[in-house]
């Protein structure tokens, strides 16, 4: 049995965890839900080895764990998959795997990377999903690729007890029911599964009990039988999560902000990414732009953001001033903030923000400390203060930061790629409410997602991305099962 007695960790002046018990057995899927900043994670880390508790311990077979000990945790049989991949940027997804517990096959003193790519190859088959090509390094990978070679990692450690930080957020919906038949299976081998998890309708269809936090405490304790989801979402959140009214999403759009005509991008080695894209986003809409991971919606997002450069193609900002454009990137820790950095110092990345705060060439901090604070109370963000280190809130806290910089940079278009991976209900409900008042105030939006279901509830138009090209959906077409068939790549 797993075991977590009393645990109790602050962060500063933040109460992450009080007194938390959790248990799970073998043979069991134990499903940890709740809303951002209830501890989930925070509990994985302690579980796994890194985090050491201030009060409390953790136990498997009766046996303590060695606290603040990865190593330790590993070797007793525990391995982790964490929201926030953990691996080397600069090194090839084999080199990555070799680090874990593949057989190179080849002794102490070498590595054999073909023997771990193809051992990874079939491991990866078995869970539905491709890999990269052979040599790729992780820092040309999406999130979705990165995810994946975690969780290939962490099995092939063989464990006895396998936790996962959200790992469904970057599956397509044709891999979601063999990831989940792969839970099943590790089940019945007797291992003992904990799944973390925002998307409550897979906690109740997979797992064998729930348990669930609410601001650093256990809430309930429950199973799939005894519940539904919005007993769930009640138990997470302590109110009733009104979705947003989606009907102003699909408005007579306006004027056009966006237009991207024939856009091309090949990769160093002549590949083609971006294959002659074409479309357009108007004032007042928000176009759904949806696909697999790695079908070059991030290439596309960072064409659109500037940091690359088309092989051929235009794109035309309708706006030629300098609050055109907020990209809101999908890797908030890489990408979109500076973890070592204040929240107020964070929001200051953006120009028109800090155009806002400065005068004749000076950063006011006292004024950009007091918009930080305005925008902590505006969008939620659970947070001591404008002082706070990024680093030091919950990762979908840093998402509702990211919103926040990009709605106060006033712009006319926001590009947002999985913006809701990793948020609860109620963030979730509150990001696509955002999103609706900024279009309805004359704003675009351009939501690059690979969560069908969400696409769905709040864009007007929908085009499809798939090996980098893109197709526009008929307005009519709502129908899940065959768009999913098109983002797999079904018809190309």
């Amino acid at each position: 049995m797993l075991r977590a007695i009393a645990i109790t960790r602050r962060f500063g002046r933040t109460l992450a965890l009080d007194g938390v018990d959790f248990e799970a057995i073998p043979g069991e899927i134990h499903a940890l839900v709740g809303e951002n900043g209830a501890g989930k994670t925070t509990l994985m880390n302690v579980l796994a080895g890194w985090l050491v508790p201030d009060h409390g311990e953790a136990l498997l077979d009766g046996r303590a764990l060695q606290a603040g000990s990865p190593r330790a945790a590993l070797a007793a049989g525990i391995a982790a998959v964490h929201q926030s991949p953990m691996l080397f940027e600069r090194m090839r997804w084999e080199e990555n795997l070799a680090l874990g517990g593949f057989d190179t096959g080849a002794g102490a003193d070498a590595l054999d990377l073909a023997a771990v790519a193809a051992r990874a190859r079939s491991l990866a088959a078995k869970l539905g999903f491709e890999l990269p090509p052979a040599g790729a390094t992780v820092e040309n990978l999406s999130v979705a690729e990165r995810v994946r070679l975690e969780v290939l990692r962490a099995l092939s450690f063989n464990p006895r007890v396998l936790i996962l930080d959200e790992p469904t957020s970057v599956l397509a919906p044709s891999q979601l029911s063999a990831f989940l038949d792969l839970l099943r299976n590790l089940r019945g081998e007797g291992r003992i599964v904990v799944l973390i998890t925002h998307k409550l309708a897979e906690a109740i269809a997979v797992a064998d009990r729930i348990t669930v936090l609410r601001r650093g405490r256990v809430a309930a304790r429950t199973t799939p039988a005894e519940t539904s989801e919005e007993k769930l979402a009640g138990l997470m959140i302590g109110e009733i999560v009104t979705q947003p009214d989606a009907s102003a999403a699909r408005p007579h759009p306006g004027g056009p902000v966006l237009h991207v005509e024939n856009l091309t991008l090949d990769d160093r080695t002549g590949r083609r990414i971006l294959d002659r894209l074409s479309f357009r986003v108007a004032a007042g809409e928000i176009v759904g732009l949806a696909g697999v991971d790695g079908n070059g919606q991030t290439e596309l997002v960072e064409l659109l953001a500037g940091v690359r450069h088309p092989g051929s193609g235009k794109v035309t900002l309708h706006d030629g001033s300098s609050r055109a454009m907020a990209v809101i990137p999908q890797n908030r820790d890489l990408d979109g903030l500076i973890l070592d950095m204040r929240l107020w110092e964070n929001l200051m990345l953006a120009r028109p923000i800090r155009e806002q705060v400065t005068s004749h060439g000076w950063l006011n901090s006292w004024r950009a400390s007091d918009l930080c604070r305005e925008l902590i109370e505006r969008f939620r963000i659970r947070a001591p203060g404008p002082e706070t280190i990024a680093g030091a809130l919950s990762g979908g806290n840093r998402q509702r930061l990211e919103v926040a910089r990009a709605i106060a940079s006033r712009p006319r278009l926001i590009v947002a790629h999985n913006i809701c991976r990793g948020l609860d209900l109620a963030a979730t409900a509150e990001v696509h409410r955002t999103l609706l008042e900024f279009t309805a105030a004359g704003g675009a939006v351009l939501l690059v997602s690979s969560d069908l279901d969400e696409l769905l509830a709040i864009c007007g138009r929908l085009l499809i991305i798939s090996r980098g090209k893109i197709r526009e959906t008929n307005p009519g077409d709502r129908d899940p099962q065959r768009l999913g068939l098109l983002m797999a790549g079904a018809g190309d």
